[in-house]
């Protein structure tokens, strides 16, 4: 977990201004409530902490977290454990799925990767957060981009 963390705060350390992809939460925002009014949220999908939530439910949470600030890097948008490609000595070599690649808010990826580990127990989050450089996590950050890649 230290080299998938140290490998995402590579990520996020490109610079910003070369990548020509929008993907900060209000355009995300605006996505995920058209995917709501033409009925495409699947709510049978949502992550365990939501389950028994109605799409309606969630986007109003969504609403209830804003106005949020966002701190931009380049995202890679989707950076579940599915997507890092490591060789045999344990570092991260790439990785794939860039479809929702772009200009974001640090919290989008690391959101979706500390949901990943929930299920192994609190360790490698905390592990995670450290090779990344982050002493204490924005929960409210996490929660928000969880809730909003269930509109997803």
């Amino acid at each position: 977990m230290t080299a998938v963390g140290r490998f995402l705060r590579g990520l996020h350390d490109l610079p910003v201004h070369n990548c020509p992809f929008n993907a900060n939460h209000r355009l995300q925002l605006d996505l995920a409530r058209k995917r709501l009014d033409a009925g495409l949220i699947d709510a049978d999908d949502f992550d365990d902490a939501r389950q028994g939530w109605t799409p309606q439910q969630v986007w109003e949470a969504l609403g209830a977290m804003l106005p949020l600030s966002e701190d931009p890097v380049v995202s890679h948008g989707d950076f579940s454990l599915d997507n890092i490609l490591m060789n045999e000595d344990g570092e991260v070599v790439g990785v794939i799925d860039l479809g929702r690649a772009g200009i974001a808010d640090r919290y989008r990826d690391l959101a979706i990767l500390a949901n990943c580990l929930d299920e192994f127990g609190p360790t490698l989050r905390d592990t995670l957060f450290s090779a990344y450089g982050i002493v204490e996590p924005d929960l409210r950050k996490l929660d928000f981009h969880l809730l909003l890649d269930e509109c997803f």
